[in-house]
């Protein structure tokens, strides 16, 4: 019966270990690649993106909500005991929009005014998540004895909540997804 019942548990922590890492992907934003490329002041970045939505968000996008998607690049000066000083120095914009009648994915990046059109979901979250040789402004790293880093984060969101909806996303993970921070140490 001993036997039988470390048998049993073994099999259930093989199971957990196996599924666990698939789980903690269903839903969020990874940052799959991160390059910062050229040399001082001129940097450019090249990222990839992966965006997990939310069942709440999909059925959201589905009937007629916007989203909205940013990926933003700060300078971050790593001060040791004191707070960080971060600087924000381009976000890019996306909305995304379903359209029920064409039965397609709407997506158009702010900055540029680029539109695309895709007939699945999972296609226009791979182009959403896509920049590449994307410049940022020159960057002046002063020589102060602090470490200097470029950092990348990224959101999404529903355009707009109603009012109870909005005071709900406060408690609430499911109404939008953001990812953690990405760095990149400057030299």
């Amino acid at each position: 019966m001993l036997d039988l019942i470390k048998t049993n548990f073994a099999r259930i922590l093989i199971v957990s270990f196996l599924v666990t890492p698939f789980a903690s992907y269903a839903e969020g934003i990874d940052f799959t690649n991160f390059k910062l490329v050229g040399n001082a002041p001129k940097y450019k970045v090249i990222t990839g993106v992966h965006f997990h939505l939310t069942n709440y968000l999909k059925n959201a996008l589905e009937n007629g909500v916007e989203l909205k998607a940013r990926v933003q690049f700060r300078y971050v000066i790593d001060r040791g005991w004191w707070f960080n000083k971060e600087i924000t120095l381009r976000t890019v914009t996306y909305q995304l929009k379903y359209h029920a009648l064409s039965q397609h994915y709407l997506l158009t990046r702010n900055d540029t005014n680029e539109h695309w059109n895709f007939s699945s979901l999972s296609t226009t979250l791979r182009k959403l998540g896509e920049l590449r040789q994307y410049p940022l402004p020159d960057i002046k790293i002063p020589d102060d004895g602090n470490r200097h880093f470029i950092l990348a984060v990224a959101d999404m969101a529903p355009e707009t909540l109603r009012l109870p909806l909005r005071i709900q996303s406060l408690f609430s993970d499911k109404y939008s997804i953001a990812s953690e921070g990405v760095l990149w140490p400057l030299p």
